[in-house]
């Protein structure tokens, strides 16, 4: 599966102050596929989340131009949960921009897990998770 941008995202950015809102991420179980048409709110994806997880809290977050690629970068600090052990795996990230309550917290990217540049499911267990983010960013326009 490819990362996917919420059709949503433009508004949530365009209404937001994506540098003072809190960003979160949410680690999905591998069955979950994004429908960037449907899925708004995090109430719409929560039922997706992989067992074990609780969502993180972004930090870092750097808005970077890129003039040669033309587009502006997100990125953030790589992403390490707590010890946790996760029984279904989980194989992505959900990010979204955080208000306290699940049905008016906007949907922004949904991002696979690689490892070696193919989409993985991985299973923690007993152990932390460290998803290293591109060098890119989470998410360009």
């Amino acid at each position: 599966m490819a990362n996917v941008k919420y059709n949503t995202f433009g508004r949530a950015i365009a209404k937001n102050d994506i540098d003072t809102v809190t960003i979160k991420a949410m680690f999905c179980a591998p069955a979950y596929t994004p429908n960037p048409d449907t899925e708004v709110y995090l109430s719409d994806v929560s039922a997706n989340r992989a067992s074990g997880t609780t969502d993180l809290t972004v930090a870092g977050l750097t808005i970077n131009i890129d003039n040669t690629d033309n587009r502006t970068e997100f990125d953030i600090n790589d992403l390490v949960t707590g010890t946790i052990t996760v029984s279904g795996g989980t194989s992505g990230v959900v990010f979204y921009i955080d208000t306290g309550v699940a049905a008016t917290s906007e949907l922004l990217v949904y991002c696979d897990l690689l490892v070696g540049g193919v989409q993985t499911t991985v299973y923690p267990i007993a152990g932390t998770l460290t998803a290293t983010v591109s060098a890119n960013g989470i998410f360009s326009i």
